[in-house]
């Protein structure tokens, strides 16, 4: 190994003006761009951290710590958000996540999701 040695050719002007120089550059910058933006979603393609259950608040809503109109208040989510939600419901509440419970009649399943 000690007697090997890379010759790396520098670029000139013609290898960056190539079509091959610009497709492959526009894919390159395209990858990033869908990585930096959230595009590719590696997790969910895997399944990994997904109800596939996906519900629009369709008022202002309090989710709170069990399934009761009396139980501690733990956020108000506004008109419109996405949240992600679980297919339990209890007297009229739906679990969103582990000790986090809304009314089930103020949120409207996603076209595409499975929240039955």
């Amino acid at each position: 190994m000690a007697g090997i040695k890379l010759k790396i050719k520098k670029p000139d002007a013609s290898t960056l003006k190539s079509w091959k120089f610009v497709l492959v550059s526009g894919v390159v910058l395209a990858l990033f761009a869908m990585f930096d933006s959230g595009g590719i979603d590696l997790g969910a393609a895997a399944g990994a951290g997904s109800t596939e259950c996906r519900l629009e608040v369709a008022d202002q809503l309090n989710v709170r710590s069990q399934p009761s109109a009396e139980s501690e208040l733990l956020e108000t989510l506004p008109r419109g958000a996405v949240v992600d939600g679980t297919r339990v419901v209890t007297d009229g509440f739906r679990e969103l996540s582990a000790n986090r419970w809304a009314a089930n009649q103020f949120l409207t399943p996603l076209p595409g999701t499975s929240c039955a």
